[in-house]
């Protein structure tokens, strides 16, 4: 259905993209001119790696169009997974007016390659055709009669090259004909103000929304979620602002199941489920290739389509000849009260964890005293941070946890964090027995201007979403001394070509500076 409004005018004057108003006449202009431009190159791969769900359809249907082979890559870290030589296409800048040409196209012959999130820090290809996400998108249209919110806008914060944000932000609105916010939404302040919308975001996006207490002017009439496991007090409080469907699913098999709070999931009318002899999942459903796919999810109570989800059986691993549950870990250290999340991995042939704390004089020491009293073997290596990274899908980042362990650069921690679009503030401390204090000043220890930039840089990158930053900075000033145990602010503030960076308290400003994009 999606790819034969393109060969009709029926369509050409509504309205599909918002905030960017374009119809789909206009739409089709720019895909057109996008088709002539990739039919110039004997390329037959195409990377998609964009943020903006407008530039993102340009170049799908472009690709589809021109009979390329489509990819879809979160990062540029995954462009190297591709093995073969690809194109990355630029923005669409340009319009050519549609013309007719051949539209043989059968939707079960155009494939699309995902890549999974690489939470073990492997990442595989996974193949789907347009087919089976239409269906998928048919089906939650269908399971939540959504066809009755005439006029309704798509609003996401997850990326279309994710499976979910691509079904669901992308898809699920082309074939429907809702209308798309054209640009993803990154922070609450971006959501619409003066007109109905679906949300489709993540339990770590809603997370921070709780947590900072934020309250919808315009709330959206019904919240999907996928990615992450949804913490109840979370579902309790966005669930006072609108309807919230949890949905469970891979990137393998698509949707299987949804829940509105509680621990029991309902499998969608159209996907069969069944557990085999270890009770992990079995999923059957047009929602992707092949007869069936057996995840590693146990699953318990599997009766009048419904199951709650127990674990994931991957979460095992071997140190020092001991089987450990990460699991377990990660639980039994989330029961002290000093303790709001974990995350437990195998680094290096050892045990790492990440702990979120707000208790100031935890150490990794006092933790492996408290876990060996319930598990054989501890980890060796901690961070204490002030939240799990994630990436925009709402995964756990491994590549970021494994990076921050990578360096060999003490943490500082972090009280509390404020960003918008354009402002970020951070409250923290450099803690004296912090590595890179040894030999500055041994009896009365300083922190480093080196150290202070790096840290700049590094939450500058991490708050406003910046692949990266020149190694070029701009009047740099030290004023005042930072003494460790201090807590002093972070202001960083995002302009089009810079980031203007100061560290400062109430009544002083120790430095600044600018760094350059």
């Amino acid at each position: 259905m999606i790819i034969k409004r393109f060969f009709t005018d029926r369509y050409d004057k509504d309205l599909i993209f918002v905030r960017k108003d374009v119809t789909f006449g206009e739409f089709k202009d720019y895909v057109f001119a996008q088709k002539k431009e990739f039919e110039k190159s004997d390329i037959n791969e195409i990377a998609l790696l964009c943020e903006n769900y407008f530039d993102f359809a340009v170049n799908f249907f472009a690709a589809i169009f021109a009979g390329k082979n489509i990819n879809l890559v979160t990062d540029k870290s995954r462009l190297k997974l591709l093995n073969k030589t690809y194109m990355l296409p630029e923005k669409p800048v340009k319009k050519l007016k549609w013309q007719m040409f051949e539209n043989i196209y059968n939707p079960k012959d155009i494939k699309i390659n995902f890549f999974t999130s690489g939470s073990t820090g492997v990442p595989q290809s996974i193949i789907k055709s347009l087919y089976n996400v239409q269906m998928e998108a048919q089906a939650t249209v269908e399971g939540f009669n959504l066809a009755s919110l005439k006029g309704i806008t798509i609003c996401a914060t997850t990326l279309c090259t994710h499976s979910y944000g691509l079904t669901f932000g992308f898809i699920m609105p082309f074939d429907s004909f809702f209308k798309i916010y054209g640009t993803r939404i990154e922070f609450p302040e971006q959501l619409p103000k003066d007109r109905d919308y679906i949300m489709i975001s993540t339990p770590s996006f809603m997370e921070k929304l709780t947590k900072y207490n934020y309250e919808f002017p315009n709330p959206p009439k019904l919240i999907f979620l996928a990615g992450a496991k949804l913490d109840e007090n979370v579902y309790n409080y966005i669930s006072r602002f609108s309807d919230v469907v949890d949905i469970y699913g891979s990137t393998e098999t698509g949707n299987i199941a949804y829940k509105r709070g509680g621990n029991v999931f309902n499998v969608f009318h159209n996907v069969e489920v069944d557990k085999n002899e270890d009770n992990r999942i079995i999923v059957k459903s047009e929602f992707f290739t092949g007869e069936q796919a057996v995840l590693n999810d146990i699953i318990e109570n599997l009766e009048n389509r419904q199951f709650t989800l127990k674990k994931r059986s991957d979460r095992i691993v071997k140190v020092l000849e001991k089987r450990i549950s990460l699991t377990e870990m990660e639980n039994t250290l989330k029961k002290r009260d000093d303790i709001e999340d974990a995350y437990c991995f195998k680094y290096k042939e050892m045990l790492a964890a990440v702990v979120v704390t707000k208790n100031y004089d935890l150490t990794g020491t006092e933790l492996k005293k408290y876990l060996a009293g319930y598990i054989e073997v501890t980890p060796k290596k901690w961070r204490f941070l002030d939240e799990i990274p994630r990436n925009i899908s709402g995964k756990i980042d491994y590549e970021k946890i494994k990076h921050l362990f990578d360096l060999n650069l003490s943490l500082p921690f972090v009280i509390n964090k404020k960003v918008d679009e354009l402002n970020g503030e951070i409250k923290l401390k450099f803690k004296r027995n912090s590595n890179f204090l040894n030999g500055h000043f041994d009896i009365k220890p300083i922190v480093p201007g080196v150290v202070q930039l790096y840290f700049a840089k590094f939450f500058a990158k991490e708050l406003f979403n910046l692949d990266d930053l020149k190694s070029d900075m701009k009047k740099i000033k030290f004023s005042n001394i930072i003494n460790p145990d201090e807590e002093i602010t972070l202001k960083l503030t995002n302009k089009e070509d810079s980031v203007a960076i100061t560290y400062l308290s109430d009544d002083k400003i120790f430095s600044s500076g600018i760094l350059v994009k």
